[in-house]
């Protein structure tokens, strides 16, 4: 029987459109996968963006052995020179890296680190209620604060209207006590200091109240870095928000000394005076090396402020020295 191609030319036309429009969809689908994944990335900065995004790994995912042994060797030599009397040290890749620690569960005073959970805890509530942010407060003398060394570059009037996202800023980029005062003056002012408990207890710090005691490890503090990161304690745009804020820091003489001028750090540090004239410096955060960053916390004993900023550089630096190393 002959073929009749007049008969099957409809139907043969009909699958070469089907055929097209499903390219087409591919096509199109492709275009706004890499689309949407460009506009994540141009959009967020702080946090993790492999979680919404996608990227693979830039450097080489093996061990870091070594660098902590040169590290750990670095501070004993520091401790015999009288330097140092204790450091500890927390390193983790959060492009899912390895993990390294030195006197990682060693306990230090906060002090001035505790005023990240603080923000935290008005942040959590700005989840439920985004005009907390909005919300001013001010305070005719704060309950609180804290023995600084380093002045902040800006500090707020406390006496004066702030908004609580200005009084947030200024309390993490500057280590603002004014702000902090205010903050935490209107929490107990207005009954709601269980909420400072609550999420401290969250965090894993006990009560506010002992904010003196050596009660905070490098792993502890660092632990809030990687939830901000991940976004996994608050959402994506209060994540992002808080780390700008701390990557304004205007401390620049510890993480931040020990990388190029160029790489961001979104970092809070904290100094202790106590009564004996025993010294403690920390700084804690996340340094945005390209495309793979990584958390690193550092705390300190001794007697000289300056000695303390100086060590906590050399191990920022040595850590960037190897990441860097290893870019493929």
């Amino acid at each position: 029987m002959a073929f009749n191609f007049s008969e099957k030319l409809p139907q043969r036309r009909i699958i070469v459109v089907m055929v097209g429009l499903f390219a087409f969809g591919i096509a199109v689908g492709m275009l706004f996968s890499i689309s949407s994944k460009n506009v994540c990335v141009s959009k967020l900065m702080f946090v993790n963006r492999d979680l919404a995004c996608g990227k693979p790994a830039v450097i080489e995912k093996t061990g870091y052995k070594e660098t902590q042994g040169k590290i750990s060797v670095f501070i004993q030599g520091e401790k015999e020179a009288g330097r140092v009397t204790e450091a500890a040290v927390y390193f983790r890749d959060l492009r899912n890296g390895p993990i390294f620690g030195i006197n990682e569960t060693t306990d230090f005073a906060p002090a001035s680190l505790l005023k990240l959970p603080l923000a935290l805890v008005y942040l959590t509530q700005a989840e439920r209620n985004p005009k907390i942010l909005e919300e001013r407060l001010s305070v005719e003398k704060p309950q609180w604060s804290f023995a600084e060394a380093f002045h902040p570059t800006e500090t707020i009037k406390p006496q004066e209207p702030h908004t609580v996202e200005d009084l947030l800023k200024h309390m993490l980029s500057y280590s603002d006590n004014n702000a902090y005062g205010v903050l935490q003056t209107h929490f107990y002012e207005t009954g709601q200091k269980d909420m400072i408990t609550q999420v401290f207890l969250e965090l894993g710090f006990i009560d506010p109240a002992n904010i003196y005691d050596e009660v905070m490890s490098v792993r502890q503090y660092g632990s809030i870095f990687r939830a901000l990161y991940n976004i996994s304690y608050l959402n994506a745009e209060l994540s992002e928000k808080v780390l700008g804020w701390l990557a304004d820091s205007d401390f620049k003489i510890g993480l931040k000394a020990g990388v190029p001028e160029d790489i961001v750090v979104a970092h809070k540090f904290g100094e202790r005076i106590a009564p004996s004239g025993a010294k403690q410096l920390h700084d804690c955060g996340i340094v945005y090396y390209p495309e793979n960053p990584y958390l690193l916390c550092v705390m300190t004993r001794g007697r000289n402020f300056d000695d303390l900023s100086t060590i906590i550089r050399h191990i920022s630096d040595v850590v960037y020295t190897e990441v860097d190393s290893r870019r493929e």
